[in-house]
C-alpha cells in the first residue's frame, strides 16, 4: 500500500483515532516485526538561526548536516551547523520493535564545553555531566536530536496513530534535565525544499518555562521515508532556529 493510500485510510479513521487513548512514543504493538529505517542517511539543511546578542537582533545563515547511521541493533546521529558551531550526537540501541534507545547525547554550543549525558537504562540511571546520578525516565524518552529519528520511525511504521489532531507525549532527554513535550498533528502541507515542494506532515509542541513560552515544530517528509524537511526552534532565550532541507541521500 503506498503512502498516499494512507492519506484516504488516515481520513476515513480519524474520528475513531481522536477518542483513542494517548501512546507516549516507544510503545509498541505485541508482536510486531520491527519497522526499518534507513541503515544511512546525510541530510544538508538550510539553516536561518536569529538571536539577540548584547541586546540586538542578529540573524545567521548556515548549512546543517546531519549524519546517520544504523550497524545492526546499534544507532550513531551526528548534527553539525556550520557558522554557529553547533554540534549534537546521540548514540544508543534498537528496542525490540525498533525504537530508539539513547544511552549517551552530546550538545556543543558556541563559547561553550562540550555537554554529555548519559543514560544507564540497565539500572536505572541518567548522568548530566559530571553531577551524581539521579532517576532515568521512563522508557521511550528521547534526547533533542534521536527524537527527530524515532518520530520517522513511528510514522512510517505507525501511521493510523498520527491523524490530524491527534496528540504525542515523549520525554524529552537534555543536557541538564528531562522535560515533557506534548506534539499535536496538523493537516498535510507542502514545503518548499532545495529539492523542490515536498508533502509533509507538522507535528507542533510548545511548552511554558517561567514566563517565555519555548517551541519545536518538525515537518516529516512523506516521500522521504518521513525523515524530517524542516525543523523550527524558538527556545527559552527566544533564539530561532530554522531549518530547512536542502538535498538527501538514502540507499
Amino acid at each position: 500500500m503506498s503512502r498516499r493510500h494512507l492519506w484516504v485510510i488516515w481520513g476515513m479513521c480519524s474520528a475513531l483515532l481522536a477518542a483513542a487513548p494517548l501512546r507516549c512514543l516507544g510503545a509498541s504493538a505485541s508482536g510486531s516485526a520491527p519497522a526499518g529505517l534507513p541503515p544511512t542517511a546525510d541530510l544538508e539543511y538550510k539553516t536561518t538561526a536569529t538571536m539577540k546578542l548584547m541586546g540586538l537582533p542578529v540573524t545567521l545563515h548556515a548549512r546543517t548536516t546531519t549524519r546517520w547511521r544504523l550497524d545492526g541493533e546499534h544507532y550513531e546521529m551526528h548534527l553539525h551547523m556550520d557558522t554557529a558551531e553547533f554540534d549534537q550526537s546521540s548514540r544508543g540501541t534498537l528496542g525490540p520493535d525498533g525504537a530508539l534507545i539513547p544511552e549517551r547525547y552530546e550538545e556543543k554550543r558556541p563559547f561553550h564545553s562540550a555537554e554529555a549525558v548519559q543514560i544507564d537504562w540497565a539500572h536505572d540511571q541518567v548522568q548530566f555531566g559530571d553531577a551524581a546520578p539521579v532517576h532515568a525516565p521512563a522508557p521511550g524518552a528521547q534526547d533533542r536530536l534521536s527524537l527527530q529519528f524515532e518520530l520517522a520511525r513511528q510514522f512510517e511504521r505507525y501511521p493510523e496513530r498520527f491523524a490530524a489532531g491527534s496528540t504525542h507525549e515523549v520525554n524529552l532527554v537534555g543536557t541538564h534535565d528531562v522535560d515533557p513535550w506534548k506534539f499535536t498533528v496538523a493537516q498535510a502541507e507542502p514545503i518548499d525544499t532545495g529539492r523542490g515542494p515536498m508533502p509533509a506532515v507538522r507535528l507542533s509542541a510548545r511548552r511554558t518555562v517561567g514566563t517565555v513560552e519555548e517551541s519545536m515544530e518538525i515537518w516529516f517528509g512523506v516521500d522521504l521515508r518521513w525523515l524530517p524537511i524542516r525543523i523550527r526552534i524558538v527556545d527559552r532565550h527566544q533564539s530561532i532556529i530554522d531549518s530547512v532541507l536542502e538535498q538527501a541521500v538514502l540507499p
